[in-house]
């Protein structure tokens, strides 16, 4: 019998979106409010804002939305959107709307949380956890300020309408993160290596490094990075600037920690191998990335993890 080619599930992210910050490890505390600094990009300067921290649930769920959004290349032009569309664009508040297409996608709130790995994506508290991210994705405020033409360019990071009877969502991405999923500059993150991790840090720091290593190579060319230096990317550099020195060493262990999460829970999917990860005493890190997204037998044919969860849980 003729082996069915083996599609791995990744999520394409505007590199914009992994800026230190806007995501961080929040369990266990209190989100603030959400300030990511104008930070020089290209031709522009791009930063962010919002009522709420986003945490890596949050992180999560935009993931397995973009990874959605790539399946599906529906897009709303201007012109030519329905009546939802149409509404879906107009949440997004663009203060300069140029007219530019954006990705769009019919999902629910379940497929949504199998693909953000959820083991019990039926339950109410799952249900309302993924309410909870895409109110909090849908109130934070993209901003881009071109300086060579002055303009100065805000919208959300998503826009969102419920059906709260049928869990039906329809969901609008920025132009940003529609032009990643199209044809722009991305980085791509495979969301089979994230749903086998469990703790925030490891997920934030999966993503960081997933957006500064290529496939098959290694963290600083090769020369490794050290803890202090890798600590900012998960909890933003303005905030590792603040904690004490007692609470920067309790972070340094979630590091560790972290790193050895990645590499022990990984490694199944890459045939024994997965990421390399090599924790020296003085605190330098080495670290390799597979050559490869994960290819695995048993998701053969299925381009996201919630259509392998449909297939798993089908009645014979």
């Amino acid at each position: 019998m003729s082996q069915r080619h083996i599609k791995p599930a990744y999520a394409l992210l505007d590199p914009a979106h992994v800026f230190d910050g806007l995501f961080v490890p929040t369990k266990g505390k209190k989100r603030g409010r959400l300030l990511v600094e104008p930070r020089r990009f290209g031709k522009l300067e791009i930063g962010f804002q919002g009522f709420e921290q986003l945490g890596a649930d949050d992180q999560s769920i935009l993931y397995a939305l973009t990874a959605q959004l790539g399946i599906a290349k529906l897009v709303i032009e201007s012109t030519s959107a329905g009546p939802i569309n149409k509404q879906l664009r107009l949440a997004l508040e663009f203060n300069q709307d140029d007219g530019a297409p954006l990705a769009s996608k019919r999902t629910s709130l379940r497929s949504l949380l199998i693909d953000a790995g959820y083991q019990d994506p039926e339950s109410g508290r799952a249900l309302k956890a993924a309410k909870e991210s895409l109110n909090r994705l849908a109130n934070t405020q993209i901003r881009e300020i071109n300086r060579q033409t002055g303009w100065d360019r805000r919208c959300n990071l998503i826009s969102v309408s419920f059906n709260h009877k049928t869990g039906e969502i329809h969901v609008a991405a920025n132009p940003r993160l529609t032009d990643a999923v199209f044809h722009g500059q991305y980085v791509k993150v495979s969301l089979f290596e994230r749903n086998e991790l469990e703790t925030g840090v490891a997920k934030i720091l999966h993503a960081w490094l997933c957006s500064n290593i290529r496939l098959g190579r290694a963290l600083g060319n090769g020369n490794g990075a050290h803890l202090d230096t890798i600590a900012p990317h998960v909890w933003g550099g303005a905030a590792w600037a603040r904690f004490a020195a007692s609470d920067r060493s309790k972070k340094r262990d979630q590091l560790r920690a972290a790193l050895h999460e990645i590499a022990d829970q990984t490694r199944s999917l890459h045939g024994g191998y997965g990421w390399s990860i090599d924790q020296m005493s003085s605190g330098l890190v080495l670290v390799s990335r597979p050559k490869s997204m994960p290819l695995i037998e048993q998701y053969s044919g299925c381009e996201t993890p919630s259509e392998y969860h449909d297939l798993t849980q089908a009645p014979a």
